[in-house]
């Protein structure tokens, strides 16, 4: 993948999980949806867990810390706000068939988009100097920079970011490997781009 994409192909990596996680199935009772969702979870926090078991942290700290990142979330975040989300519904709720516009227009602000910003903000807090470490940029000033970034971002906006990164990255892989032009990045994913952009190229 070109260096040019690399933040959103640090993005992608950290945040796809979450952008794609709740996919509800027409005819499902809410319910239904949220013990499927939590079950779905369980299986890839299991997953994660295990690459971050056998991963090298110190040959590659940058992916460790995605990997860290993912596990924080499929195992700790969204099974949290899932538990929030459904101590506030009632039985008839709970009992009640919805579509998937329905389940997801409830579920994602209650989850997926809070757990998509703690994420975000996780990439570069406490961290991020150790998370960046080994990459050719002056760390404190970038870390500085992408922290004030992201604190403007919304957990609607966040979510929006990941989600669009995991719409365009295969597209722009796939033209990148056919030697086609590589598609125009959506206008939310070209901000956060040019925002990374201009926060490397902080001076000491």
């Amino acid at each position: 993948m070109a260096s040019g994409r690399a933040p959103e192909a640090l993005l992608i990596a950290a945040l796809l999980a979450l952008a794609s996680a709740a996919q509800a199935r027409e005819g499902n009772t809410l319910q239904d949806e949220l013990r499927i969702f939590s079950e779905d979870t369980a299986t890839q926090c299991t997953a994660v867990q295990g690459q971050l078991k056998d991963f090298k942290v110190k040959a590659d700290p940058l992916t460790a810390y995605t990997l860290k990142d993912a596990v924080q979330s499929l195992c700790v975040c969204m099974p949290a706000h899932t538990r929030t989300l459904t101590s506030t519904l009632s039985p008839e709720d709970l009992a009640h068939p919805v579509t998937a516009d329905e389940f997801l227009a409830l579920f994602n602000p209650a989850v997926i988009d809070k757990c998509a910003a703690e994420q975000m903000q996780a990439m570069y807090g406490e961290q991020c100097h150790k998370r960046f470490a080994k990459t050719r940029i002056n760390v404190h000033k970038y870390c500085s920079c992408m922290k004030e970034v992201v604190s403007g971002y919304s957990d609607a906006t966040t979510a929006a970011i990941a989600a669009a990164a995991s719409d365009y990255l295969p597209d722009a892989a796939e033209a990148e490997k056919n030697g086609k032009p590589v598609p125009p990045r959506p206008q939310v994913l070209e901000d956060y781009y040019q925002a990374d952009k201009g926060c490397k190229s902080k001076k000491p």
